[in-house]
């Protein structure tokens, strides 16, 4: 079973995601946090386990504290020590050029995604079909 790990301070964008994949009968475990602090003590407990480790995670820029910034940071440090790779997505409500530039600079980071996620964008998510060949990706909701 694939896993999601999704960190975001809104506890309304929890729920809404949970909301979406279970509409479309996804089987994905999910595990939201709204910390990357928390995440990243997680991910380095688990380093040595690939079992427990996400296939996925969102990552919300902006939040107090400990951003999307300082996680990627961090993640960057700790990433050649995973025992399989990681695929870290973007999510922002605004979508700042220099911030999008600044994301590609990150091997972990497959694509920015602005807010609010969809089912769609879930589903490609899901099928890993976002970005072919490690292609940075900068995906948009269709209305």
């Amino acid at each position: 079973m694939s896993t999601l790990t999704y960190i975001d301070d809104c506890q309304l964008d929890h729920f809404i995601l949970q909301k979406i994949l279970s509409r479309f009968g996804s089987s994905l475990e999910v595990k939201c946090t709204d910390t990357g602090k928390e995440a990243l003590s997680l991910l380095s407990q688990q380093k040595v386990y690939s079992d427990n480790l996400p296939d996925l995670i969102l990552l919300d820029i902006y939040m107090p504290g400990f951003d999307a910034w300082d996680f990627l940071d961090k993640i960057e440090l700790l990433y050649p020590t995973l025992p399989h790779t990681l695929e870290i997505y973007i999510l922002s409500a605004s979508k700042y050029p220099a911030d999008v530039e600044r994301l590609k600079q990150y091997t972990c980071v497959k694509a920015f995604i602005l807010k609010p996620i969809t089912k769609e964008v879930l589903q490609k998510l899901i099928r890993h079909k976002i970005s072919p060949l490690n292609q940075f990706a900068t995906i948009e909701a269709q209305n």
